[in-house]
């Protein structure tokens, strides 16, 4: 009876733990998806308020592209020193620290008037970024259980995706009721974001998974953490390049400003959609199918996109080039980093700094390259040498042969583990069970 107690007090004790456990995962999940949402925010709030500062300042073409790279540079330091931090101070400071940063940036930009200062608030607002990427994915892909992770990622990206959605119209508000006010309130907003994120506990010790001695040449000798990072600065760079090409394309067929708002908007709407879901099927299927997938779609929507002649016909082609596809290869590219940073014992948090320097430089890269080879050709030039990129990393993915892990089999327990297990101790031994007692014993007992 003693045995039997104890057995349900532990079983008890156990459900406890779980339950604790399963509410912590989801309340963390809810603050990165909000973290990651308002960051997306910031960053693209500031296209409607380029023209203005274009006007006020008498700023120059380059020069109001200076203040657009400012943020995605501003992310590479932010990300080796959140990387940094998080691994000697815990991710939940490092997010701390970047919500701060960020506070401080976005109240003194609202209230700037030099072009420099600007760019150097816009800086130190891409360095938060990095910090708050860095520490809130971790966070929450160290809570995620492994089984669904996937889906997690794809929640957490698809709250990343639809704050772009809404900064446009935070930006307008700056525009219309002036930078020092809104911005002002997104300082406090911030700081709000950090008192609750200052209540969220670190997690348990050991969530790094970190047992390699030297993590940074462990990242450059796994083949699927480069492949993972290299999908990761292809995604970002084709966003680059299209984002720079498609505006410019959509207007020379005389649609009006609206009308390419609208159509990056609904892609974005897509790609909220789509991104749940393909976690989904990273949990049960694998990286390879969605990754393959993807990248096949993309290649031959870019490909095709030079061919329309009309603004509605490249808007619609547009649409969904930008929408599902790009969106299908994301979250498994993630997904094979983290998993086998895990697998040959990188910490999370290197894996994470990849990430983010990945779509840094590729987001980068991608539009000035784009803009200067279609001036130079043709528009459908660097759409051509992307999608031929995208054929030739699927020979890669294939042979990666990315399938879903299996869990491994519990080992089948033995005839004393069962009874210590809890099996009463009155119950008969089964009587098929092997005799593991040493010959001599079994020798003695058959003489007597």
């Amino acid at each position: 009876m003693t045995a039997l107690v104890d057995a349900l007090r532990s079983r008890r004790a156990a459900s406890g733990r779980a339950g604790t456990g399963h509410g912590h995962e989801r309340s963390v999940v809810v603050l990165v998806r909000t973290l990651l949402l308002f960051e997306s925010a910031m960053y693209s709030a500031v296209t409607p308020v380029l023209p203005h500062y274009a006007h006020t300042l008498h700023a120059s073409k380059p020069a109001v592209g200076l203040l657009t790279a400012a943020y995605p540079a501003g992310i590479v330091p932010g990300s080796l020193l959140g990387a940094w931090v998080a691994a000697r101070a815990g991710v939940r400071r490092t997010t701390l620290i970047g919500l701060f940063l960020f506070a401080v940036a976005i109240v003194a930009f609202g209230f700037g008037t030099d072009l420099v200062v600007l760019d150097t608030l816009r800086f130190v607002q891409g360095a938060g970024c990095g910090f708050i990427w860095g520490g809130g994915l971790t966070w929450v892909i160290a809570v995620a259980p492994r089984e669904r992770r996937g889906a997690v990622l794809g929640s957490v990206i698809g709250a990343a995706i639809f704050g772009t959605l809404l900064g446009p119209i935070l930006g307008t508000l700056a525009v219309t009721l002036g930078t020092a006010p809104v911005f002002a309130v997104v300082g406090a907003v911030s700081v709000g974001l950090a008192a609750w994120t200052a209540r969220q506990p670190e997690p348990a010790p050991g969530w790094d998974g970190a047992t390699s001695g030297t993590p940074l040449r462990t990242l450059a000798r796994t083949p699927l953490i480069l492949l993972g990072a290299w999908l990761i600065l292809l995604e970002a760079g084709t966003i680059g390049a299209t984002g720079t090409l498609i505006p410019l394309r959509l207007a020379r067929f005389g649609a009006s400003g609206a009308a390419v708002g609208a159509t990056f908007l609904l892609a974005s709407l897509i790609s909220t959609q789509v991104a749940t879901p393909v976690g989904r099927l990273v949990d049960r299927r694998g990286a390879g199918l969605p990754l393959c997938v993807g990248l096949t779609m993309t290649a031959v929507l870019l490909a095709v996109l030079p061919l329309p002649r009309s603004a509605l016909a490249l808007a619609i082609l547009s649409t969904i080039a930008l929408g599902g596809p790009l969106t299908a290869y994301t979250i498994p590219a993630m997904s094979m980093i983290t998993e086998a940073a895990e697998r040959v014992g990188v910490p999370l948090v290197m894996a994470t700094m990849l990430l983010n320097l990945a779509w840094a430089f590729g987001e980068a890269l991608g539009a000035p390259a784009a803009a200067g080879i279609s001036q130079a050709t043709s528009d459908a030039v660097p759409l051509l040498i992307l999608s031929a990129i995208m054929v030739l990393t699927l020979f890669p993915v294939i042979r990666a042969r990315l399938v879903a892990p299996q869990p491994a089999a519990p080992p089948h327990p033995s005839e004393p583990e069962v009874a210590r297990a809890g099996r009463h101790p009155c119950a008969p031994a089964n009587p098929h069970a092997p005799d593991d007692r040493p010959a001599r014993e079994r020798a003695e007992v058959a003489t007597r």
